[in-house]
């Protein structure tokens, strides 16, 4: 099966000059799992994970035991928002994405997940505009209707 086919078309766009602080409110009500960064052309700049916005909130070296010796997660939280508010999606945005075209097949994609150990792969047109996503999930419904467990459940 082509990617054409399976792949969701309702995606989170927004420009590399969007702030932090509207990226994280825009992301309180996707459904996808990226929010993609497009130029005015609709080209694929960037994705940017959940990942991608908490390292922007807190330090890589923040783990369990030193936020034992924190005073309380609130202040901590309006602290680190505050200091990062501003910062545009251009800075958060990670630029080296495995992306798939429309006419790819499945098996391409999953590869592709597989090798990067990621959920869900942009799909990309000839001239690098994104025109759909591609996920785990949706290739294992796939699967699921192909061999026959659609109605089972």
């Amino acid at each position: 099966m082509r990617i054409r086919n399976m792949m969701h078309k309702s995606l989170a766009v927004i420009g590399p000059d969007v702030d932090f602080a509207a990226l994280l409110a825009a992301y309180r009500q996707m459904e996808s799992r990226l929010v993609y960064v497009v130029d005015k052309d609709g080209k694929l700049l960037g994705v940017i994970s959940s990942y991608d916005i908490l390292r922007v909130m807190f330090p890589f070296y923040l783990d369990s035991n030193l936020v034992k010796a924190l005073p309380d997660d609130e202040s901590v939280l309006r602290q680190a928002f505050s200091a990062c508010k501003g910062q545009p999606a251009a800075d958060i945005m990670t630029t080296d994405f495995a992306a798939v075209t429309p006419d790819a097949l499945f098996l391409e994609a999953e590869a592709l997940i597989a090798e990067r150990g990621v959920n869900v792969l942009p799909v990309i047109d000839d001239e690098g505009r994104l025109v759909g996503e591609v996920s785990r999930r949706a290739i294992l419904k796939y699967l699921a209707e192909r061999c026959g467990l659609e109605d089972e459940a």
